[in-house]
């Protein structure tokens, strides 16, 4: 990303996401996007959110299309899919990127033989959801990777730690997340509760660097397939 650019220009761009006269991003419909120059290019990637039942996943993909999260675990039936723009300056150019993010609940994962695939085909990027509190799902993370990912995917895989901020509660330890990181190369980003439980800063600044790396590292993705190409 270009320097300094989220700090400067990027929150003019930032601002096209949101409802006029709120905080609140806009839901954009099938047809819609937000109001950016024409010679901005648009790139969609599909991304796919995997992990056992209640590691977040429903609650990660509401916090990064900027909706309302559940306040309770609810199991998700059969296949969800949001549609998130992201404005980012890389190099000079200005690129809108859309974001296809599926999510699909673990019983309906196990139920229905055709789910994993229809999510599996065409992605770009996993994320890999655990809980901090889980030391169990934690541990098979691992074992978890192996199952939603293929060598011929070429997906870039990340792992979303969720409940960050359940300090009393948390099993898994910042020591295990950084030898993760080193034994299997694969960045993890934290998610903690939302910004209003937090310092009061808007969901869009909160969310910004977490969407930011996720569009760097889709880019860099592609730039490394052209590179083997």
């Amino acid at each position: 990303m270009a320097p300094d650019w989220a700090l400067g220009d990027g929150k003019g761009y930032q601002q096209k996401l949101l409802i006029p006269g709120t905080k609140k991003r806009k839901l954009f419909g099938v047809l819609e996007k937000p109001n950016l120059p024409p010679s901005a290019p648009n790139v969609t990637y599909k991304l796919f959110m995997y992990g056992k039942a209640g590691s977040g996943k429903t609650w990660t993909m509401n916090r990064l299309a900027g909706q309302d999260v559940p306040t309770s675990h609810v199991e998700t039936l059969g296949i969800q899919c949001s549609n998130v723009f992201w404005p980012m300056k890389i190099g000079n150019r200005l690129i809108l990127f859309r974001l296809e993010i599926w999510d699909a609940g673990e019983a309906s994962v196990k139920r229905y033989n055709h789910v994993l695939p229809a999510c599996r085909e065409g992605v770009d990027a996993v994320l890999m959801c655990f809980s901090m509190t889980d030391r169990e799902g934690w541990l098979d993370l691992p074992r978890m990777m192996t199952t939603v990912t293929q060598p011929s995917d070429r997906a870039a895989i990340v792992a979303v730690a969720t409940r960050c901020n359940q300090l009393a509660n948390c099993e898994v330890t910042d020591v295990d997340l950084s030898n993760f990181e080193k034994m299997h190369n694969i960045p993890v980003l934290k998610l903690g509760l939302a910004s209003q439980d937090l310092d009061g800063s808007d969901d869009l600044t909160q969310m910004a660097p977490f969407l930011n790396f996720l569009c760097k590292r889709l880019w860099q993705r592609d730039q490394e397939l052209l590179s083997v190409k």
